[in-house]
């Protein structure tokens, strides 16, 4: 388990405003699965899927009949009839199974939703780190371009260069301009994002961030694949839906074979207790108009259409590992060839084509410098790019595989509804299904 998911976990009162650490991802995550509305309201979900299976279980109520007489002799046979239907025929066991299927169905939705949810933060995360890199860097390429602004003017107004390269400079700056501009709207765009997943105000400022790194991907797509279809909290959704369906289908047989049903009646209540006596009744429910053949046909045509619904999720997760694999291969590819030389060289051609302007360097213009200058800051963008690129594909694939971790986060997720915590793990139990 995260270090930080822990920390949620025994403490869930301490946030991250109170720290002066960096906001991790883990920690980023910790919050959003502690606070988001969705997994409070798919706790209540599986809790009421809970209570179903319980209400399943139970005997159905049994029947009492209380018709006291008004007049003497009295309308009826018997004051009071109490009759209990023991559900003997298998209406009570269907009914369970099919309460237990919801359930399951319940759990895999909330898996599913958790991880959903994981995926979404950690993208928005390295969506922050992207822009605030961004940001960076378009400030530093605007400080580059006053300066260098600077310089031509002094040299424009010694006589040394033409004023046209003046221009030139500041057309470039205002274009750093508008660019750093762009750079705090997409900074503020994303932070908001980010807050509200993890259940804070839109504006409130995010400290500092984890940078990106790099950490290549050990991939068999033939092992990945297999894991996916295996773990899928979707292809164990769609599944238990078609048990439901199945389970219906089973009851609703049930329900045209005989049942014993035990009485105790009374003949007489009101003016004494007289003629009491057990009877054993049977109920025959041998007349069908179409009701219960059609919710059979219902219930069966229902689970095959599921047949169809497993194979079309399992065709999609198939699909959602293959894409993810791709973004990361080619997000390495990337990285690797910035790695090897290419970053390294942009710097120096900047600072070279700068520093050989202040010089005066025969062949060093303005345009040389201006060029120079877009060629490393389309560099740095692109690497950062790919960095970011390659940790939200990495995000990406533990979703499409589900391989997020469910149990620590799910304690997360409900260790603070009650002060106490005596009820956490029962709650995790509760989101349990699969993993």
């Amino acid at each position: 388990m995260p270090i930080a998911v822990l920390l949620l976990c025994l403490a869930p009162s301490i946030s991250w405003a109170q720290t002066s650490a960096p906001l991790t991802v883990e920690h980023a995550v910790a919050l959003a699965v502690e606070h988001h509305p969705l997994l409070q309201a798919a706790t209540y979900e599986v809790a009421a899927a809970q209570a179903g299976v319980l209400s399943a279980r139970a005997l159905t109520n049994p029947d009492i009949l209380f018709t006291p007489g008004i007049t003497s002799p009295s309308g009826s046979d018997e004051e009071l009839l109490v009759q209990q239907p023991l559900e003997v025929n298998g209406v009570r066991s269907a009914r369970t199974g099919a309460a237990r299927a919801r359930l399951r169905h319940a759990q895999a939705q909330a898996v599913g939703e958790l991880r959903d949810l994981v995926f979404e933060t950690k993208a928005a995360y390295f969506d922050l780190t992207r822009a605030r890199e961004s940001r960076s860097l378009a400030q530093d390429v605007l400080g580059t371009t006053e300066e260098l602004d600077r310089g031509v003017r002094r040299q424009v107004e010694e006589g040394l260069k033409a004023g046209v390269d003046q221009l030139q400079t500041g057309v470039e700056m205002s274009r750093a301009r508008q660019q750093l501009m762009l750079a705090e709207g997409q900074v503020k765009t994303v932070q908001a994002k980010l807050n509200t997943l993890m259940g804070r105000s839109p504006e409130e400022p995010v400290g500092a961030l984890a940078p990106l790194t790099f950490e290549p991907v050990v991939m068999d797509r033939e092992t990945i694949l297999q894991q996916a279809l295996a773990a899928r909290a979707d292809i164990a959704a769609e599944a238990a839906l078609q048990q439901a369906f199945l389970e219906e289908a089973r009851l609703s047989r049930a329900q045209g074979r005989p049942d014993l049903v035990p009485q105790v009646r009374a003949e007489s209540v009101v003016r004494g207790l007289h003629g009491v006596g057990l009877g054993l009744g049977i109920s025959l429910p041998l007349l069908d108009y179409g009701s219960r053949r059609n919710r059979i046909r219902q219930a069966e045509a229902l689970a095959n259409a599921q047949e169809a619904q497993i194979a079309a999720v399992r065709s999609q997760v198939r699909q959602e590992v293959e894409q993810a694999l791709a973004r990361i291969a080619a997000a390495e590819a990337v990285i690797r060839e910035y790695q090897q030389g290419v970053l390294e060289q942009a710097a120096r051609l900047r600072d070279a084509a700068l520093k050989g302007f202040q010089l005066g360097a025969p062949g060093t213009s303005v345009l040389t410098v201006l060029e120079a200058q877009r060629t490393y800051r389309s560099v740095q963008t692109e690497y950062t790019n790919a960095l970011a690129d390659h940790a939200a594909a990495r995000a990406e694939l533990e979703r499409a595989t589900g391989a997020v971790s469910v149990e620590g986060l799910l304690v997360a997720a409900n260790g603070s509804d009650r002060s106490d915590g005596s009820d956490r793990s029962d709650r995790h139990d509760r989101l349990g299904g699969p993993r």
